[in-house]
């Protein structure tokens, strides 16, 4: 199947496969966004993800801490663990994202547009009420602020 171009917040995401085209055993999505795109720390309840840069620099935020992924590094965080990203480098970020099993891609299809053309989105303040409610039908729960990470959370001067 074509990658299909969405715009979903401030980032570019291509679905290359969904569960309809792997029997919903995963999606494939490739994601493109701009320096300092970090979503709140949330947690994901149906689905593990991997992650495979591609280009730039995102780092990886956990409960155990912080961890800077190049082009080639690769990580897995499994379902019900808290996590954020971050583009921490100064150009955008080009990454791979596995949704195990498929379901991300439903997600970013209900939140987003259509994109088009292959490109960022324009920049522009997100309905955080809907995205609320969208993510939490797809089994996503937002477990922090905008700009907080999930370390901060469980620290003694986090949360």
């Amino acid at each position: 199947m074509p990658a299909e171009p969405i715009w979903f917040l401030d980032t570019l995401v291509e679905v290359n496969l969904d569960g309809a085209a792997t029997g919903g055993a995963y999606a494939l999505l490739t994601c493109t966004a701009p320096p300092g795109h970090m979503p709140p720390p949330h947690v994901h309840a149906r689905e593990d993800e991997g992650f495979v840069v591609l280009e730039g620099e995102l780092t990886l935020h956990t409960a155990a801490g912080s961890r800077p992924l190049g082009p080639g590094d690769a990580a897995h965080v499994p379902r019900g663990e808290v996590h954020t990203i971050e583009v921490t480098g100064g150009e955008p970020c080009r990454w791979i994202v596995l949704s195990l099993p498929a379901g991300f891609e439903r997600f970013v299809r209900a939140l987003g547009t259509p994109a088009p053309v292959r490109e960022l989105p324009p920049v522009q303040a997100p309905d955080i009420e809907r995205l609320v409610r969208i993510a939490g039908d797809h089994g996503i729960t937002f477990v922090g602020p905008p700009g907080s990470r999930p370390a901060e959370l469980v620290s003694p001067g986090g949360r």
